[in-house]
């Protein structure tokens, strides 16, 4: 009997998954989110790498090259006397736009310039409090430039998986995000629409089953896709980039992650690679709760359009009204508290591995985003299991 039981179970699984796979607009999504990731990838990424060897200026590929042998150099614990050594060689990062170059892009003779060099400007020296014009190292005062230099931090090459990384996940996370609400939003409303709804919870085992059915193959696609077109954006970055930033401490790659408290920088002496796998977790998880949202609103609404509708309002309206109100008014326990469920919403919630966010509030984020999740696969299969025609 269980034997039974189960078969009909996976014929239910697989029906209801084939429903999801075979809607033509998802693949033609799915087609246009690759296609546009390797685009931007190609123009974006690859075409603003560039560095300066001797005023000849390097491009593309030729540069991220002579950026991963400059790098390896200088490789190991960061230090005030390593940091020294970069700006005694290469001297500060001067922006393009300040500087005299040919339409080649060559520029004057012993000018050199380096994703190294390019680090310690930006994120070591005193061009902050100097007016934007870099004249020595950070003095010690600064604690957090001063934490970076103090030799506990392992520097390497870390072109592409620092922010790079980041905002091309996070377009990729959109992309993802409008294909689960597209996918989900007809997975009960369509019914409804048809009104095949009233026929199928007739069935033997047709209430439980079925919508047990419907929701794990609406997760398994949305996971599914996910992971399809993040390990596409992986295997980019590995291409082009090496596993060298990998190795590096994430609190250089993400310096939002040293902040110079004990409960709040458990992660910047990790390696980045480490924290973003847990980035990359997290942008799952977020995906699924966004799957379960939709879900939900599936099983409320009688339209599709609707639910399609409602799904993505709940999706984008709270990551405006954060931008847009939450973050100008002033703060108050009440605008915390509303700031903190905000950012544990999916379209915030992967962020928090890559900011100097407190560990108990990352947790309570995921808490909150699981809580979501398993109540809107409990409700939207409660909703589902009563519908009756005509109410």
């Amino acid at each position: 009997m269980q034997q039974k039981t189960g078969r009909y179970f996976e014929m239910l699984f697989r029906n209801e998954f084939y429903k999801i796979c075979s809607r033509k607009i998802l693949f033609t999504g799915v087609l246009l989110g690759f296609l546009f990731l390797a685009a931007y990838f190609q123009m974006s990424v690859l075409g603003s790498e560039s560095a300066y060897v001797d005023g000849t200026c390097l491009r593309r590929t030729d540069a991220i090259q002579y950026n991963r042998e400059t790098a390896r150099r200088f490789a190991g614990p960061m230090t005030r006397e390593k940091a020294q050594a970069i700006v005694d060689e290469f001297g500060w990062h001067i922006n393009e736009d300040e500087l005299e170059m040919s339409e080649t892009g060559d520029t004057t003779p012993g000018y050199y310039d380096n994703s190294t060099s390019r680090f310690v400007t930006y994120n070591l020296s005193n061009i902050r409090s100097n007016e934007g014009t870099p004249t020595a190292l950070a003095a010690s005062e600064n604690k957090y430039t001063e934490e970076m230099m103090n030799g506990e931090y392992e520097y390497g090459y870390m072109g592409g998986w620092d922010d790079t990384f980041r905002e091309m996940h996070m377009m990729l996370l959109w992309i993802v995000a409008a294909l689960v609400i597209i996918a989900c939003a007809p997975v009960f409303s369509e019914e409804y629409a048809g009104q095949t709804a009233g026929i199928l919870l007739t069935t033997q085992n047709g209430k439980g089953k079925t919508a047990a059915a419907k929701i794990l193959a609406a997760f398994t696609w949305a996971a599914g896709i996910y992971v399809l077109l993040t390990l596409f954006l992986v295997g980019a970055f590995l291409c082009f980039y090496g596993t060298d930033g990998l190795f590096v401490s994430a609190g250089l790659s993400f310096p939002d992650l040293i902040t110079g408290s004990v409960l709040w920088n458990t992660d910047s002496h990790k390696p980045t690679g480490i924290v973003l796998l847990l980035y990359l977790m997290a942008g799952l998880l977020s995906v699924l709760v966004t799957a379960a949202i939709t879900l939900f609103i599936s099983s409320v609404k009688k339209s599709t359009f609707s639910a399609l509708l409602w799904s993505a309002a709940a999706y984008l309206l709270p990551a405006a009204i954060y931008s847009v109100f939450l973050l100008g008014m002033r703060v108050s326990k009440v605008i915390m508290l509303l700031r903190l469920l905000f950012n544990s919403l999916p379209f915030f919630l992967p962020l928090h591995e890559l900011t100097s966010t407190p560990v108990l509030y990352r947790l309570f984020g995921y808490l909150f985003s699981g809580c979501i999740l398993v109540s809107g696969c409990v409700l939207g299969c409660r909703k589902y299991c009563r519908y009756q025609v005509g109410k």
